[in-house]
């Protein structure tokens, strides 16, 4: 490793290290705190946001506004409260002239943070500094300050481009559209630096009140505005060194290892990989619109998510390095659950590092099964909806939502808006609202009162959801199905990541009777399973996902996956609670529907776990042996492999890294001796994440997951060749039939990068054994 890049190892440990110690996040001297977890885990928040506090105002005034909204809601009690949130607008109106070259000015935050100590409401900061960088409210009416946001748009090549070459770029109304591209460097430079100024100072007073910090969400629905863009120069050229590897996805560069993979070593290979003819890189543009199935427009559009999925990403490591605990960070996507309209498919909702979030606005009850099941699948234990109103005059539906809400274990409510002090109420208003009156509002106030003593409805983390209890694939012979074909896949593979799979016809219906047994109290049953369409299966329609029990809908109305060229897209975990049936006989469905010809749906390993109550990871603590091993001494060594954390940087541990190689085929390995045989099905990887730019780089491409008793004959488990690239946080989960072995070994044996550096690593922050 280089001298500098040692040096930013060991800086951001510490800068992280310093930052747990501030906001009073213990640092355990064995395990750390599980990657789901938060500082406040019992605890749901009912957070409604409220933007009109200014440190012009006159104090007392909107002490009385915060006040009333305590009167009229109530404050809940010891598990479910009550508090506000607001935004910090880091690229408009907190910002200081051109003269001190727009640096924030953080006058309105420390005055709305103060408020919060005032009142005793917590606090939640929604980082709005993307499109609705400056909200919603024009200069001429009061002024959210566009300055900073003008002269970024003046600018060379900073604003999203149409296919025409005009400018999406627009004040007011979500429509600060600037370019996603890594190489935007005005924007993200200025982005970066004032965000993470609006960040230290929420870190600060959170260590002054921890008990009112709940948390941060990221910009405001990050997506493309429309299936053309982005043509912006700068995201076209990042595109091709995404696709070839070369440029920041290069040796030497920021982000080498984290390109396609695999990627295109030649035109001529782009080319026949996507139909196309151009004559060289130079040559190559994208497509002027996106039809699905066509294999260079597919192309184009995994780009355009994948830009999504690198800002929600480089944003949450922003705020992250200004010491922000990263489980307190939130996506706040939109549930599209769409690649192609917007680009913000459900891939996009979590943030790495952190934790999901999704605005919602007009659902009912029965629709959120469809996004808070692959949120807590997906998202530790740690979700939120950060714009919610139901929008009925409905009072059942809209206390219905708030219920099916704190069931399904969400972390944080964030009811859009609090206006009752407004003259002219919109309306999303709880109160008053001219078109839905009080309906929200006395819904929340009823909620807080019925729930403010009932803890939060905790889930476990999605790789480890307990002991398995009831395995829908080694059952699957006991099962009566109907459809052309539905079978057991030892390898389904679902955007080239193999995982034991139940190959499911489209329509089709599989039935299961099962026992399901009983719990103690605080155990719960939990229904895990991942869901996709089979690699390569084409295009022809759509497919809903469903599963029941005894005829009860456990993904809400479904989940809906979009058509799609099932190249590159990924599994979709999903995870229910199914307690209510516990120690009873019931029958259980796994049903698909779509377009028959639209190819073949794969649940990966769907199974019923109970809630383990001790610790269950057969690799804790067990005796570790590598390849090969490097880095500095503190940060980097085999034993961190098994010490329950799987956030590099905790107590200065990073993970293991092997030494640098020249090139990528080459064979390392990490072996686990778990001391006697055991029996285990399942191993999840979890990816380098210590707070650098580069987090989950390292991560092999292509690698088995082997099983020995003798240390000398192994047999392979698990096969993945050309993984796709991963975000730093998110656990890879590979399952297979249980075998019963003593020694576990993870082979890589072709490499990727590492950011900044030039050669191949091997790095991992845990493995976790099942």
């Amino acid at each position: 490793m280089t001298i500098s890049k040692r040096t930013l190892q060991s800086v951001t440990s510490l800068i992280y290290c310093i930052a747990s110690l501030i906001l009073g996040i213990p640092l355990a001297a064995s395990h750390a705190l599980p990657r789901s977890g938060t500082p406040s885990e019992s605890i749901t928040y009912v957070l409604p946001i409220w933007e009109g506090s200014l440190a012009n105002h006159t104090r007392s005034d909107d002490v009385a506004v915060l006040t009333d909204m305590k009167n009229l809601l109530g404050v809940g009690g010891s598990y479910t409260k009550l508090g506000w949130s607001f935004s910090s607008w880091a690229l408009s109106r907190d910002i200081y002239g051109s003269d001190q070259d727009y640096n924030f000015d953080p006058t309105n935050l420390n005055y709305m943070l103060g408020l919060g100590v005032t009142t005793s409401l917590p606090i939640l900061v929604h980082m709005n500094n993307g499109r609705w960088a400056d909200c919603c409210t024009p200069n001429s009416s009061g002024g959210w300050g566009d300055t900073l946001l003008n002269y970024i748009a003046s600018q060379p090549n900073t604003t999203v481009l149409s296919n025409a070459g005009s400018s999406d770029y627009g004040q007011n109304f979500g429509s600060n559209y600037f370019t996603l591209s890594r190489l935007n460097a005005v924007y993200r430079d200025y982005k970066k630096r004032n965000v993470q100024a609006s960040a230290q100072v929420i870190a600060a007073w959170a260590a002054q009140n921890p008990s009112l910090f709940a948390g941060v969400s990221l910009d405001s629905e990050t997506l493309m505005p429309n299936n053309e863009a982005d043509y912006n120069p700068l995201a076209i050229e990042e595109w091709k060194q995404w696709l070839q590897n070369t440029g920041i996805y290069g040796p030497g560069g920021d982000y080498w290892g984290a390109g396609r993979n695999p990627p295109f070593t030649s035109i001529g290979d782009f080319n026949t990989a996507t139909g196309q003819s151009f004559v060289s890189w130079d040559d190559m543009e994208p497509p002027n619109s996106i039809t699905p199935g066509i294999p260079f427009d597919e192309e184009w559009e995994r780009w355009r998510v994948m830009m999504i999925v690198h800002s929600v990403s480089d944003e949450t490591l922003w705020i992250a390095q200004s010491g922000i605990d990263r489980t307190l960070i939130y996506g706040h996507q939109t549930p599209r659950l769409d690649d192609y309209g917007f680009a913000d498919d459900v891939y996009t909702n979590t943030a790495a590092n952190g934790g999901s979030g999704v605005t919602t606005y007009g659902w009912a009850p029965a629709n959120y099964g469809e996004i808070d099941n692959p949120m807590r699948g997906s998202g530790k234990n740690n979700f939120g909806i950060f714009e919610l109103n139901p929008l009925t005059t409905d009072a059942s539906v809209s206390y219905t939502t708030l219920v099916t809400l704190f069931n399904d274990g969400i972390k944080i409510i964030c009811p859009n808006a609090w206006e009752s002090d407004q003259s002219n109420p919109d309306q999303y208003a709880l109160f008053s609202s001219p078109n839905y009156g009080d309906t929200f509002g006395t819904a929340v106030n009823k909620f807080l009162s019925d729930y403010g003593n009932s803890e939060r409805n905790l889930q476990p983390t999605p790789w480890n959801p307990g002991t398995l209890a009831f395995d829908l694939y080694d059952e699957f012979s006991s099962a009566t199905s109907t459809g052309q074909d539905n079978h057991v896949e030892v390898a389904g593979s679902v955007g080239n990541v193999a995982r034991k799979s139940i190959y499911s016809a489209v329509p089709g219906v599989i039935t299961y009777t099962i026992n399901l047994p009983a719990v103690s109290a605080g155990q719960r049953l939990n229904f895990w399973t991942s869901v996709g369409i089979k690699d390569g299966a084409g295009v022809g329609g759509e497919t809903q996902f469903q599963v029941t029990i005894n005829n009860s809908n456990l993904f809400g109305q479904y989940f809906h996956l979009h058509q799609n060229y099932w190249v590159w897209k990924r599994w979709v975990p999903i995870m229910v609670d199914v307690t209510e049936w516990a120690g009873s006989t019931v029958t259980l469905t796994l049903l698909t529907t779509g377009n028959e010809t639209w190819g073949w749906t794969i649940w990966g390993s769907p199974a019923i776990y109970i809630s383990t109550t001790s610790q269950n990871n057969l690799a804790l603590g067990a005796s570790v042996s590598t390849s090969s091993s490097d880095g500095p001494t503190g940060l980097w060594d085999p034993s961190f492999l098994v010490d329950g954390n799987i956030d590099g940087g905790v107590n200065g541990r990073n993970g293991w890294s092997s030494r640098a190689l020249q090139t990528a085929t080459a064979d390392e390995w990490a072996q686990i001796d778990l001391k006697t045989a055991q029996t285990f099905g399942k191993v999840v990887l979890f990816p380098r994440s210590d707070l650098v730019d580069f987090s989950g780089t390292g991560f092999p491409s292509s690698f088995v997951i082997q099983g020995s008793n003798d240390d000398s004959s192994w047999t392979t488990l698990v096969t993945e060749q050309g993984y796709p690239d991963v975000k730093a946080g998110e656990g890879q989960i590979f399952t297979f039939p249980s075998a019963t072995f003593r020694y576990l070994r993870v082979l890589a044996t072709v490499l990727r990068g590492v950011g900044t550096e030039s050669d191949y690593r091997f790095q991992l922050t845990e493995i976790q054994v099942y």
